[in-house]
């Protein structure tokens, strides 16, 4: 074998050395998290994020997050009825992880929906409003052996725009009066803080 020739086998023999090592490392594998907090939600946050690990280097990994809250009750005493609404935020995603000699920082985005469903005391009818949203998030993670990682995460969520609560029941002539008043209009763009963990096999 020539000296050419033996240099690249062996380049590629090294190349193929690094990928394999860099697979063991990870392994697949998935990823649970469940919410800690959303700075928008007034109280209790439900839900998390789910992720997909695959041990092949700068090939993405796939997530969903999705959470839910109840929004503050807004009092309509003019009319002795009460706003109450349910939020609900989906999202799909893509990410990376990049490992370091201690932690593992994964960096992803995606793209979802929010959702928030009103009611109003005395009416039957739930209107929602739907607004498209986009997610990005980076997780620090602390392996513990190579089959387990604890991490944090911090997702930042975009809503296009502001949600009117109350848009559906304003419209109502007897209510259009009381509601003229109260500001029933909310951003819920916000910072989600997750911590999980990841299981390798």
């Amino acid at each position: 074998m020539k000296l050419k020739n033996k240099i690249n086998f062996l380049v590629l023999l090294i190349f193929i050395g690094f990928g394999a090592g860099t697979a063991q490392a990870q392994f697949f594998g998935f990823s649970v998290d469940t919410a800690v907090d959303y700075t928008v939600a007034p109280d209790k946050v439900t839900g998390g994020t789910l992720g997909i690990i695959n041990p092949i280097p700068f090939l993405p990994n796939f997530g969903y997050t999705q959470i839910e809250f109840k929004d503050e009750t807004i009092d309509v005493d003019e009319v002795n009825k009460k706003l109450n609404s349910d939020v609900s935020i989906k999202s799909y995603s893509a990410f990376l992880i990049i490992p370091f000699p201690v932690v593992a920082v994964s960096l992803g985005g995606g793209v979802g929906e929010l959702s928030v469903k009103s009611t109003f005391s005395g009416l039957s009818n739930e209107p929602t409003v739907s607004k498209p949203i986009v997610e990005a998030f980076t997780k620090i993670g602390l392996p513990f052996w190579n089959f387990l990682e604890f991490h944090m995460g911090i997702h930042v969520i975009k809503v296009s725009s502001e949600v009117d609560r109350a848009k559906a029941f304003s419209g109502i002539s007897e209510y259009s009066q009381a509601f003229s008043s109260i500001d029933t209009k909310k951003d819920y763009t916000g910072t989600l803080t997750t911590v999980g963990l990841q299981f390798a096999f």
